[in-house]
């Protein structure tokens, strides 16, 4: 009697719906028990604000349930993008979460191919996504999707607190030396760092929330790029302000001119705190004033005990350079990948110059 339920189970053929509000509070109980990474991700505040009070419109989540239960997902966060300077309506695939004992039975296939054809068929002209090494092969090999080659993205990273990975190694008491040494090291690195950044022509500020000129500067600054998304003073107010997670904005002014800011975000977890370099952007030129930010945020990280510094840049972003210089190291690399229709294919064919940042998707 076993075998033959465990036959059923296995042979069952699973049907995606969309999900309804009153399902948020159960996707809250479902990423506590399937998400692996570091912090609190997956909460019912999370998706209210990424898909039901998108200033774009109203995202999409499909769902497979089994007996009223959450069994997998997946999202549709749609976002503005400018594209040679022309606005357009893409959006994100993102969430394909599974339960463990559900892997297997198609349901990631299933909820890709519906999710990306729902979202096609609302008019929006781009699906992308940044899947980890474990489910891209199945965007590749099942959901029409192809990783691009117009840009090759980074994850970057600064050790700043390495106590908790040496005790895991060896043993603490090894691990509270060496963490020490190295602690000394960091915070004399920040003094060096700080020592030449400083620049008396500019101003660092930290508002509450962003300025009537702060179009002035999307504007001017987003000529450069043929792929960027939007970062006008709506789109920045929803992703980073109205956020249920906390980020803090640095702008750097000169003459009282905004020509950059730096978002970031300190996500905790049992092991380590990781500060997240979430966004960045600077007028033409400008580029190398990231590093008197970046000072900043060191001093910051420190305070907070932070463990590492992480962030995403593509390698062919003129930023890239300024992290390495910064003391950044290569962490791996990320893949972004397009659903193969006619308008990604002429994207990637005709678009040279991006701008893409963890803040582009959603992993933080």
């Amino acid at each position: 009697m076993v075998e033959k339920e465990k036959e059923n189970f296995m042979t069952k053929k699973w049907t995606p719906i969309s999900f309804k509000p009153d399902d948020l509070q159960e996707l809250g109980y479902f990423f506590k028990k399937v998400y692996t990474g570091i912090g609190n991700y997956g909460t019912m505040e999370l998706f209210h604000w990424k898909i039901i009070d998108n200033p774009v419109y109203r995202g999409i989540i499909n769902l497979i349930k089994d007996g009223g239960q959450i069994a997998s997902t997946t999202s549709i966060t749609p976002k503005r993008a400018l594209v040679k300077g022309r606005e357009y309506i893409v959006a994100e695939i993102g969430d394909t979460y599974t339960d463990p004992q559900y892997q297997r039975q198609g349901m990631f296939t299933l909820l890709i191919n519906k999710s990306t054809e729902d979202a096609l068929s609302l008019g929006i002209q781009l699906v992308y996504g940044t899947p980890n090494n474990q489910s891209l092969p199945g965007y590749e090999k099942k959901a029409n999707y192809k990783k691009t080659g117009a840009i090759q993205v980074r994850s970057l990273v600064i050790p700043l607190n390495i106590t908790n990975q040496i005790q895991r190694r060896t043993h603490w008491l090894i691990g509270n030396f060496v963490g020490c040494i190295y602690s000394i090291f960091s915070y004399g690195n920040y003094l060096y760092r700080r020592a030449m950044t400083v620049d008396q022509e500019t101003t660092i500020e930290e508002p509450e929330h962003l300025s009537a000129d702060w179009d002035e500067f999307w504007n001017e600054s987003r000529r450069e790029y043929d792929f960027i998304f939007a970062r006008d003073r709506r789109a920045l107010t929803w992703r980073f302000v109205k956020n249920p997670n906390r980020y803090k904005i640095y702008i750097l002014k000169k003459e009282k001119k905004i020509i950059g800011y730096v978002a970031y975000r300190i996500i905790f977890s049992e092991e380590d705190t990781t500060l997240i370099v979430s966004d960045f952007l600077f007028l033409p030129g400008n580029e190398h004033y990231l590093l008197s930010i970046m000072s900043k945020i060191l001093e910051d990280a420190l305070n907070a005990n932070v463990s590492k510094i992480n962030v995403w840049c593509p390698i062919e972003s003129p930023y890239y350079k300024f992290f390495k210089q910064y003391g950044f190291i290569d962490r791996s690399d990320i893949p972004v990948i397009f659903f193969r229709n006619e308008f990604a294919l002429n994207v990637q064919e005709n678009c040279r110059r991006w701008h893409f940042t963890i803040s582009d998707s959603d992993n933080v």
